[in-house]
């Protein structure tokens, strides 16, 4: 059993299923596998899913992990050998703790910066801090993290130079998700992430895909050699982060 059907779970579950052919593969999500895709997209996904063999149960909620399988809030129980958790990330205490302003996810609130609303000398990136954009807080994946990394160091090499750190402005590009190593859906979005019509799967995808995991010290490196504009300036989105 998969737990979760984000990205992390689909992948994971075709994954297992393409290398272990003799296992049943089931995936477990409270909403449908892909959801934020477009319908093209996401059916291509399915598709693919299909036909490595995992089974997909969506609309339904783990209660209770068991030794021997997973309870749902139908009252089923689907039997398990392993369970694979992939529902997400638990931010850490620690910023809460210390007296920061956080949201409802602990994650730190930050100015248009990336600094702590109430500790200014605090920056605050990736999956840890709560971004606000035009289009609404930003969720922690590479792609955001990257930028909100460089963005930071640009910042505190204004600010030692007795500059002020320029507004971090960030647009989505796209989602990507293999399917083994022979397949995948790369769904390209508008800046707020919704979908758009274009998408690659089959071999594409994956050439695609692979490119992208393999590049993040080729964007640092670039990005070393572009003007300190703080965030990634290729993603800043236009209206919609502003």
């Amino acid at each position: 059993v998969v737990a979760g059907g984000g990205l992390t779970g689909i992948e994971s579950a075709a994954e297992i299923a393409e290398q272990h052919p003799e296992l049943d593969v089931v995936l477990l999500s409270r909403q449908t596998p892909g959801a934020m895709m477009g319908e093209k997209a996401r059916a291509r996904l399915h598709a693919g899913l299909d036909r490595l063999g995992v089974q997909v149960r969506a609309g339904v909620e783990i209660v209770k992990v068991m030794p021997d399988g997973v309870a749902v809030d139908t009252g089923q129980v689907v039997e398990a050998q392993a369970i694979l958790w992939t529902t997400g990330v638990r931010v850490s205490p620690i910023a809460a703790a210390a007296g920061l302003e956080v949201d409802d996810r602990g994650r730190i609130v930050t100015d248009h910066a990336l600094r702590s609303v109430t500790h200014p000398n605090i920056y605050a990136l990736g999956d840890a801090a709560a971004i606000r954009q035009g289009y609404g807080v930003i969720h922690g994946t590479c792609q955001s993290g990257i930028p909100t990394g460089v963005h930071a160091a640009a910042s505190i090499a204004r600010e030692l130079k007795g500059k002020q750190p320029k507004k971090f402005r960030f647009g989505y590009i796209h989602q990507p998700v293999s399917l083994g190593r022979a397949d995948g859906v790369i769904q390209f979005t508008h800046p707020d992430d919704s979908p758009r019509r274009f998408y690659l799967a089959g071999r594409f995808a994956v050439a695609y895909k692979e490119a992208v995991s393999s590049s993040p010290w080729t964007t640092y490196r670039l990005l070393k050699v572009l003007p300190a504009l703080g965030a990634a300036t290729w993603r800043r989105g236009g209206r919609s982060t502003r």
